[in-house]
């Protein structure tokens, strides 16, 4: 009876991931990039390994699918200072240097922004407008750059604060979340 009890166990595992491998978010989540027009939706998924934080993305350009990661250290996740806009490319899987992210908050950025209403990223200062609407049953923080106007919508989750809408960016790359439906 043990035995088939641990194989049980086992099984379950190989089926739903590791135990040191955990999703940060719920769901595959669904970014919508706009630039100059354009249009692209790329599926990502968050997973936390041990004191590190993996994205997987994926999209499907010209009828093949295209996938690729990003992975961010525990100095990354708990003291980075600006976020990569490194486009992906197809099959890469980059180690992002300890002072960015991509996609989210360090931990110390998002402890300022929680005690101090503002939030210096990427060498400039943001703001705290409201917390009017919510995602993924968090309150949403907006913020805005008073200087160059740009506006960003944080997730208000300590495990993984997540720009979740950006609009106005100097950069010209704006994007908004959603949650993918299930199959």
């Amino acid at each position: 009876m043990k035995k088939y009890m641990i194989l049980s166990v086992l099984l379950c595992l190989g089926f739903t991931g590791s135990l040191f491998a955990q999703s940060i978010l719920p769901d595959t989540l669904l970014f919508v990039f706009k630039l100059h027009g354009q249009t692209r939706k790329y599926e990502m998924s968050f997973q936390e390994k041990q004191d590190s934080i993996y994205l997987h993305w994926g999209i499907e350009r010209n009828l093949k699918w295209q996938s690729g990661s990003y992975a961010m250290g525990s100095e990354s996740v708990e003291q980075a200072t600006r976020l990569s806009f490194l486009q992906p490319e197809d099959g890469k899987h980059v180690q992002l240097s300890p002072e960015e992210t991509v996609y989210f908050l360090s931990r110390s950025a998002y402890k300022q922004l929680k005690e101090q209403q503002t939030l210096v990223y990427n060498q400039t200062t943001y703001s705290v407008l409201d917390s009017n609407e919510r995602a993924l049953g968090y309150p949403l923080i907006h913020v805005k750059d008073a200087a160059e106007g740009c506006e960003m919508w944080i997730l208000d989750n300590p495990k993984l604060a997540l720009v979740w809408r950006t609009c106005n960016n100097p950069l010209g790359v704006n994007w908004e979340v959603t949650v993918q439906p299930s199959n």
